[in-house]
């Protein structure tokens, strides 16, 4: 009993957090007002979710609109904080030649969202 509890919290433990899903943040307005709540992980299993690249990126392209390209938008994580505040960086493209990069700091909650209260998201220069 008490191994197989052992057990069960080091494969808990070396998970690690849970995996940003950038479907979760393709419908935050992030050109206007991404001050929150902005939902990071729990939107598909994490069977949906695409790999992420070989520079750390998971991308969801966006489906087309009219027959026109929506764009993408993706995300990479870049830390956990011991205190559980995730700073990671997003870049938003609706389908134009433009990638809007962010860096947004906040601490999710059991369901994956961060609360306004402890989002910051901060523009980056533009690629």
């Amino acid at each position: 009993m008490i191994a197989s509890l052992v057990a069960a919290a080091l494969v808990a433990a070396s998970a690690g957090p849970p995996a940003i899903d950038p479907y979760c943040l393709k419908d935050v307005p992030w050109e206007v007002d991404a001050s929150g709540p902005i939902r990071v992980f729990g939107c598909r299993r994490a069977a949906m979710i695409a790999a992420p690249d070989a520079e750390g990126w998971t991308t969801y392209t966006r489906p087309p609109e009219n027959g026109s390209d929506a764009g993408f938008i993706r995300a990479k994580r870049d830390k956990v904080s011991r205190s559980g505040v995730w700073t990671f960086e997003v870049q938003d493209n609706g389908g134009g030649s433009g990638v809007f990069p962010y860096r947004v700091v906040g601490k999710p909650d059991a369901q994956g969202v961060l609360a306004p209260a402890t989002v910051k998201v901060t523009p980056l220069p533009a690629n």
